[in-house]
């Protein structure tokens, strides 16, 4: 990974706007346009701030979607393994499968503790 830039440098202006477009747009994370252009993370966010007050890029907004077509095959209902788990305490092993009431647990763990 190469550091990203830190000293104070004015960024053209089609050059801020390029790495801004790609900020909003390309699928990447805010992050990751940041470290593949060499801007430091709180710039590109001040930049973003900038250009949504000023009404310079449209927001993205969730739309309502209609699936309209085939019916979707039901997926085959996978059987739930039954909750399990395993204490170890020095040299005892306690392994529990299946729901287990708490104070038949706390019974347990006390006598193991012993």
């Amino acid at each position: 990974m190469e550091p990203v830039r830190r000293r104070h440098e004015r960024w053209p202006d089609d050059e801020r706007d390029r790495i801004l477009a790609e900020s909003f747009t390309s699928g990447k994370t805010v992050a990751q346009v940041s470290r593949d252009n060499g801007v430091g993370l709180g710039l590109l966010h001040y930049w973003r701030r900038q250009a949504r007050a000023a009404g310079t890029v449209e927001e993205l907004r969730l739309v309502p979607v209609t699936v309209v077509g085939e019916e979707h095959a039901q997926m085959p209902a996978v059987p739930a393994s039954p909750p399990s788990m395993e204490l170890v305490v020095r040299d005892v092993t306690v392994r529990i499968c299946g729901a287990v009431e708490a104070e038949h647990l706390r019974t347990v763990l006390a006598a193991i503790r012993e």
